[in-house]
């Protein structure tokens, strides 16, 4: 940082899709610090409070970062909209790119199996659901169905069901890295039908 020069190498995620937040840090392409906790109804408090610490455990600032990356949902509505609007502040205010990610895909990435599978994000009325090839390249649309629809379709279906996977944050990197940037403004959040009801 000398010559008043700031280091910008590194990379940050969010995702409060779900009851979990998960703040991952980013140098040069490796993780170097992350924070999950489950949070379900407290992500309005506990999120920011975790980049915080993220990056003071890292001795940076928010002038360090070269891009942020937030999963844009589906998920609950009010999980969805706090990643979505923190990442939108930091990268507009910082004027670094922003990358989006769906939680379908990020749990496709995460899965050990080579082949299609099916990633799903539920809630109590149904699920929103997309086929992935075995490039992890979704087939078809994003689409939501309600329980009963669901069951019917994994009727005529012999594919594997991706629903809880343990993120895999390098293969994440990954493929983020091949993701276009997003101005911050037309990022748009995804979120499940219902969820909230």
């Amino acid at each position: 940082m000398l010559g008043g020069s700031v280091e910008k190498n590194y990379s940050l995620f969010i995702d409060t899709h779900d009851a979990y937040s998960r703040i991952v840090l980013y140098k040069n392409e490796e993780v170097i610090k992350k924070i999950i906790r489950k949070s379900e109804q407290s992500h309005s408090t506990l999120t920011m409070p975790s980049i915080e610490k993220i990056l003071k455990a890292a001795s940076i600032t928010v002038q360090n970062l070269k891009e942020i990356f937030v999963v844009n949902g589906p998920g609950s509505f009010t999980g969805v909209r706090i990643a979505v609007t923190i990442a939108k502040t930091l990268a507009f205010t910082l004027n670094i790119p922003i990358k989006t990610i769906t939680s379908l895909e990020v749990k496709a990435i995460s899965s050990p199996l080579k082949g299609e599978k099916l990633a799903i994000e539920s809630d109590r009325n149904g699920s929103y659901i997309c086929e992935f090839d075995a490039n992890n390249k979704p087939i078809g649309e994003f689409r939501y169905l309600k329980t009963s629809e669901f069951e019917e379709y994994l009727l005529n279906k012999d594919i594997t069901v991706i629903e809880d996977e343990d993120i895999d944050f390098n293969a994440l990197y990954s493929y983020l890295k091949e993701v276009s940037e997003t101005k911050a403004h037309e990022v748009k959040p995804l979120y499940i039908k219902n969820i909230d009801l």
